[in-house]
C-alpha cells in the first residue's frame, strides 16, 4: 500500500488532534455544553479547521464515538485472533474486559452518546451505524472461537450476556467517580472478573 504524502499526513494529524481535543471537551463539558471554539483551541487549531474536517458538532461527536469504538473493537479482535485455543481466546477476552477499567473517559463518553441518541432521534441513521460498530463482538466467527458451537437457546443467553457487559462496566466506572476509595482500580478488576465468570460460567 502506498505511503501517505505530506498533505495526507497533515490531514491525519489534524483529524487526530481534533478528535483527541473533542474527547477531552465532550467528557468535561458534556455534548450540549461543548463548544467548537473550545475544541479547536484545545487542539491548537482554528474553528475553521474543525469545519474543514467535520460538518458540525454533531458530526464531530459521532465521528469521535465511531473512532473510539472501532479502536476498541480492532484491539479486541486482534487479541482474540492471535489465540490458539478456545480457552486461550476466552482468557484473552476476560483480560481485555477487565483491563477496560484503565480508561476513565470512555464510560462518560458512552453515557453522553446514549443521552445524545435519546435527545436526537433525527440522527437515527448515523446513530444506528455507530451502534452496529459496537456489536462486532457478537460476530458469528468471533463467538464460535470464544464459545464454540451453541444451540439457538444457548446463543440467546450468550448474546444477552454480551449485551450486558458494556452497561455493567459503564455503570461501575461512573460510580467510581463517587466512590473512589471503595471502587479502586484493583477492586473493579476483581468485581469485573467475577461478573465475567458469572456471565460465562459454562464456557470456562
Amino acid at each position: 500500500m502506498e505511503s501517505p504524502n505530506k498533505q495526507q499526513l497533515r490531514t491525519m494529524e489534524t483529524q487526530s488532534r481534533l478528535l483527541d481535543a473533542a474527547e477531552e471537551v465532550f467528557v468535561r463539558e458534556g455534548y450540549e455544553s461543548a463548544q467548537l471554539d473550545e475544541i479547536a483551541a484545545t487542539a491548537g487549531r482554528s474553528k475553521g479547521a474543525v469545519y474543514t474536517h467535520f460538518k458540525s458538532k454533531e458530526d464531530l461527536f459521532l465521528a469521535l464515538y465511531e473512532h473510539r469504538t472501532r479502536s476498541y473493537i480492532d484491539r479486541f479482535v486482534k487479541t482474540v485472533q492471535g489465540c490458539r485455543s478456545r480457552k486461550e481466546s476466552l482468557e484473552a477476552f476476560r483480560k481485555f474486559y477487565v483491563g477496560l477499567v484503565q480508561d476513565r473517559t470512555w464510560p462518560i463518553l458512552t453515557l453522553e452518546f446514549k443521552l445524545f441518541a435519546l435527545r436526537h432521534p433525527e440522527s437515527k441513521v448515523r446513530l444506528r451505524k455507530a451502534f452496529e460498530i459496537s456489536k462486532a463482538t457478537t460476530d458469528d466467527a468471533i463467538c464460535e472461537q470464544l464459545f464454540g458451537k451453541l444451540t439457538s437457546e444457548s446463543k440467546k443467553d450468550n448474546d444477552l450476556s454480551l449485551i450486558a457487559m458494556g452497561p455493567i462496566l459503564s455503570g461501575l466506572m461512573l460510580e467510581r467517580h463517587f466512590e473512589p476509595e471503595s471502587l479502586s482500580e484493583a477492586a473493579l478488576r476483581r468485581i469485573l472478573g467475577r461478573i465475567f465468570d458469572s456471565l460465562f460460567p459454562a464456557r470456562r
